[in-house]
């Protein structure tokens, strides 16, 4: 099995149920390179866990990790002496290393974090090149204008390209001057600014580390012949725009004439939301799938509205349910196919 890694290591320091001997026995178990099966039993105070391991209750410690009771781990074994370390793996080799799922998670609003910076007491914003200045300037007014009408397609293309997902094709390309207008690019250059850290670094590092997520998870659904593309709009808690691609030819594509694309949001109060599209030739078919029946019998009755907006297609089809899950999630299993998850906090 490849393994990354995707969280700091883990070091046991004890049990809560075995003795001196008991715990020399586990260590004995696990050897070097071998794979365990952990499942996080409670978390308690200074970065410690307690985790069961081949039937023992382990307490770790961990710099970085921070995991809901439940969740279930996959670890290799990297030393037995003179401390048992672990490490969490996953079978994506290139699959967000270093990195935590929790970013995924976060809204990339950046009204708060500029407002944050132009009140600082550090004057940060003055110091930036007015490259810089002008990508986030730009990126916040384009988060602010109401996305609608015929050209809403449009005005979210100019967001996303802002966003710097294709920050360092950009630079391949030679294009410097468009690359340094994106938000990527300012935020590289305030994390560097600000090396000895402080609340306007660590928002700028919540924002490149979700930035960089979507990357990576960009190249690794591009195996699965799919795209995504990340919502960066202000009312939406987490969103994200899924496109798959079939296996079929380019010519064998442009005969069928169909493509199939979701929207998985998590927005107040609708809560989680998936919107499935089929566009064909003759029409559209839709589905909205929520994650609640009161939820859903409240979207059904605005179907007649719905079909009264769309004038670009015939709505050949529209259906509602009720088992929508968290668009987080929801990502991970896209990642994680095999059903072997990097982190099962589904519980």
């Amino acid at each position: 099995m490849n393994t990354i890694n995707a969280l700091s290591a883990i070091k046991p320091i004890g049990t809560a149920t075995s003795d001196k001997g008991g715990r020399q026995q586990f260590q004995q178990q696990a050897k070097p390179g071998q794979t365990l099966t952990a499942t996080v039993l409670e978390s308690g105070d200074k970065n410690l866990l307690y985790l069961e391991i081949l039937g023992e209750k382990v307490l770790t410690s961990s710099d970085k990790v921070a995991l809901s009771p439940g969740t279930k781990l996959d670890l290799e074994v990297l030393s037995s002496k003179p401390l048992l370390e672990l490490r969490i793996i996953s079978k994506n080799p290139d699959f967000f290393f270093g990195k935590t799922l929790t970013l995924l998670d976060k809204n990339l609003d950046i009204s708060t974090f500029f407002q944050t910076l132009k009140t600082s007491s550090v004057p940060v914003l003055g110091q930036l090149t007015s490259n810089s200045q002008n990508g986030l300037q730009d990126f916040l007014n384009l988060q602010q204008t109401t996305i609608s009408g015929k050209d809403g397609g449009a005005q979210l293309k100019q967001l996303f390209d802002r966003l710097g997902i294709n920050l360092e094709n950009l630079l391949s390309q030679g294009k410097k001057n468009t690359a340094g207008q994106t938000l990527k690019a300012a935020l590289l250059e305030i994390v560097t600014l600000l090396k000895e850290g402080g609340q306007v670094a660590d928002s700028a590092n919540r924002l490149l580390g979700t930035i960089e997520l979507f990357q990576l998870a960009q190249l690794r659904l591009a195996s699965e012949n799919s795209l995504i593309f990340p919502l960066p709009l202000p009312f939406l808690d987490n969103g994200y725009l899924l496109v798959g691609q079939d296996d079929k030819n380019p010519s064998e594509q442009d005969n069928s004439g169909s493509l199939q694309f979701s929207l998985h949001l998590k927005l107040e109060p609708l809560g989680n939301l998936e919107i499935n599209f089929l566009q064909t030739e003759e029409g559209l078919y839709i589905r909205f799938d929520c994650d609640s029946e009161e939820k859903k019998e409240f979207t059904n009755s605005f179907q007649n509205e719905l079909k009264e907006i769309i004038t670009s297609a015939d709505v050949l089809g529209l259906s509602f349910t009720d088992t929508a899950g968290d668009p987080t999630h929801d990502l991970i299993q896209q990642l994680v196919p095999d059903g072997k998850s990097m982190l099962d906090t589904k519980i």
